[in-house]
């Protein structure tokens, strides 16, 4: 495989931006992908790197990509400035405005280190705004550069979706958290959430069931927790129809919703370092014509002999669902059993 380069990740490079005293941040949404070639050459192998990494998610009768890629030339490099995310393809040497552009970012010593060794990928954090990652895969040799791409697309999608959540909870804390509600919970609950000043407490353990929902208006996003005592949490993770009960009792008292079994996917995964199931599937509501995705945790906490329950909904008829549930579910991977200690 293709060596990939390990360069100091640059911060606010170029912008001299300063987050206390203003913001210039990059429009669009957090799936949207700028992709700069130095060549139209090497467009091809961008083209299938970007739809490999880009795996699809349904979403009710819809399929979604991570990403929502736009191609443009060297001369239109500039363009990327708007963009959350960026991935420049450059064959160092060139001259390419490009290049030119990659370089004025650069520290002189990281410049050396791609253009004199065999090429690499480059992270760049806030390269012209806030909130935005530049990734550079370069190389000398037309080859290497595409073998380069080839070998590395599961790299690059884990670079911009773990900067992603990185840059989603960085604007969460500029704009402010709910630390009212977040020592609240954790007082009551033991369980640690950091949520946005954009949520508000929508329902409080509705007559007397053990949960709660945040809510986001315009369009419509819900965080909802529910807590169940099992004797054995971490074994009940087994137990798929025992779980889906669990998150068909919290749609009907919360939401007042109907879940649809022909929907669900299930996938193992791990939140707060603590080994938990996803559920994705879709809902349908009792009280209104419609419905809309719902992703959920199942998390056991074998401490207080329970199960959590932490869902992410969204309603939002006809707009793109990736980008607001990459932001939910920046939120649900703060969860946690242990505070984090300032």
């Amino acid at each position: 495989m293709t060596a990939i380069l390990s360069l100091v990740l640059l911060a606010v490079v170029g912008c001299g931006l300063d987050e206390n005293k203003g913001i210039l941040m990059a429009a669009g949404s957090y799936s949207d992908l700028a992709v700069v070639l130095s060549s139209e050459e090497f467009k091809p192998a961008a083209r299938r790197i970007i739809d490999e990494m880009n795996s699809k998610t349904t979403f009710v009768i819809k399929d979604e990509g991570l990403f929502v890629p736009e191609f443009y030339g060297p001369d239109r490099w500039d363009l990327a400035k708007g963009f959350k995310n960026s991935l420049f393809v450059l064959r160092l040497g060139d001259g390419s405005k490009a290049e030119r552009a990659v370089r004025s970012l650069l520290s002189d010593d990281a410049w050396n280190r791609l253009i004199n060794g065999n090429g690499g990928i480059v992270q760049v954090n806030d390269p012209w705004s806030t909130y935005q990652t530049l990734l550079v895969v370069a190389s000398r040799d037309a080859n290497s550069l595409a073998s380069m791409l080839r070998n590395n697309g599961p790299r690059i999608r884990t670079l911009l979706e773990e900067s992603s959540r990185t840059r989603i909870l960085r604007r969460n804390r500029y704009d402010g958290l709910n630390t009212a509600l977040m020592n609240a919970y954790w007082d009551q609950f033991g369980f640690y959430l950091e949520l946005p000043q954009a949520f508000d407490q929508n329902q409080f353990k509705p007559d007397g069931y053990p949960g709660l929902e945040l809510m986001r208006k315009a369009p419509s996003r819900g965080i909802s927790l529910s807590w169940s005592g099992v004797d054995d949490p971490a074994a009940l993770l087994d137990d798929r129809a025992a779980l889906q009960a669990i998150r068909e009792d919290m749609g009907a008292k919360l939401h007042n919703e109907d879940i649809v079994p022909e929907s669900f996917k299930w996938q193992a995964t791990e939140i707060g370092g603590v080994p938990c199931l996803k559920l994705e599937g879709a809902w349908t509501s009792r009280i209104f014509a419609g419905g809309g995705p719902f992703w959920t945790y199942f998390i056991p906490d074998p401490t207080r002999d329970r199960m959590i329950c932490l869902d992410l909904l969204v309603y939002a008829p006809g707009d793109d669902k990736m980008g607001m549930f990459r932001q939910l579910d920046a939120v649900a991977s703060t969860f946690t059993f242990t505070r984090p200690q300032p």
